[in-house]
């Protein structure tokens, strides 16, 4: 029976470019091609008066998103093959019929039961079960931009809304801050919405305010960013994600490369590197990844004893969900690397606390002997 569904939707689709003349999308077709395959028209010269808008950020738009999704109505169906603006939707109150897993983010236990977790990889769109989604009667698809010539280019073609994000394992944080706030515009339509939305904002000017602390704070700190999966070790540039957020708060990268976000470790090089600090990262949680780590250490140490910051245990383990960015919980992974660095190094850090009841200022500060040591030793460098 699902197999019937399927084809008959696949026939409509093609029927339905008329009546979907409120939605518009981006997609790299001719003239002749946006004819015959897409049930998606520009709707630049309409009036959005009284209907549901979900513009584009600026990112977007500058990779050619220009025109907004316009829908008659506010969505009551919503399925996102990402994983990044799920938890803003969530807060939003958006009805969410389909979501991605993710191995960075645990989902509120009320979302899991209440939603279809969709199996969808953007590194394999082509492998992807578009009957699962149709099933799923959704009235607008959210999807990663590198998944628009396969799963968008179908999805569009049943009739089915695609609005395109800027998501995947290494994303800006202003990025997510732009994307975020379109979906704000675009969902708070009733008090609830709005006031879950200006909490959510009031989070992003907390931040923005603590890492200009931390920034302070931490000038001349140095830091290499190693992430590890096995045997095999990478060394994570100011473009990764977690180097992103190091240089961020102020940490300067000992590895600099523009064209990638993450490397293969040069042994031979990475000798002459000298951070104050070294960040590992991987898929597991912190202490898991601790304690592949120190094995890994142990089993060659005359190697990764003649880099200064391991030999003398300056060595911050963080969790996966440091390795890919998903949205919004990036503000508490800047906040949470704030106060781990602050904490490591013994170093005051005014912060503004950014839970949803508080609004006073709080104070991280060090808690170990050890921090108290090795802050000393490395003022003295």
């Amino acid at each position: 029976m699902k197999n019937t569904k399927f084809q008959a939707v696949i026939m409509a689709g093609a029927m339905a470019a008329s009546a979907l003349s409120s939605v518009s999308v981006f997609a790299e077709q001719t003239t002749s091609e946006v004819e015959t395959e897409s049930v998606v028209e520009s709707v630049s010269d309409e009036s959005t008066e009284g209907k549901f808008v979900l513009e584009y950020p600026e990112d977007m738009q500058e990779l050619g998103y220009t025109d907004p999704i316009v829908l008659d109505e506010v969505p009551e169906r919503v399925v996102s093959l990402s994983a990044a603006p799920v938890l803003a939707l969530y807060e939003l109150g958006v009805n969410l019929v389909g979501i991605p897993n993710s191995m960075v983010v645990t989902w509120p236990d009320d979302l899991k039961e209440s939603t279809e977790t969709v199996s969808f990889s953007v590194m394999s769109p082509d492998d992807f079960d578009y009957e699962s989604v149709v099933d799923l009667e959704p009235d607008l698809v959210l999807l990663a931009y590198n998944g628009a010539d396969t799963a968008g280019k179908t999805l569009e073609s049943l009739g089915i809304p695609v609005y395109y994000l800027y998501a995947g394992h290494t994303v800006p944080y202003e990025s997510i801050v732009g994307q975020t706030n379109a979906l704000i515009d675009a969902f708070a339509v009733d008090e609830e919405s709005k006031e879950a939305g200006e909490k959510i904002q009031a989070r992003f000017e907390a931040l923005d305010k603590n890492v200009e602390a931390a920034k302070e704070a931490f000038e001349g700190k140095s830091v290499m960013v190693l992430q590890s999966s096995g045997d095999a070790h990478y060394i994570q540039t100011e473009n990764g994600t977690l180097g992103s957020m190091a240089k961020m708060i102020g940490l300067e990268n000992v590895y600099t490369n523009d064209q990638s976000s993450m490397v293969q470790l040069d042994y031979e090089q990475a000798l002459d590197y000298d951070p104050d600090i070294v960040m590992c990262v991987g898929a597991e949680d912190a202490e898991g990844h601790k304690a592949l780590m120190e094995t890994a250490f142990a089993q060659n140490p005359d190697y990764w004893n003649s880099i200064p910051a391991i030999a003398e245990g300056r060595v911050l383990y963080l969790p996966v969900s440091y390795v890919s960015t998903a949205g919004i919980n990036v503000v508490d992974c800047i906040n949470e690397l704030i106060g781990t660095v602050a904490d490591f190094y013994g170093i005051e850090v005014e912060t503004i606390s950014v839970d949803e009841d508080a609004s006073e200022e709080e104070t991280s500060e060090a808690v170990s002997e050890d921090a108290e040591e090795f802050t000393s030793e490395a003022e003295t460098k």
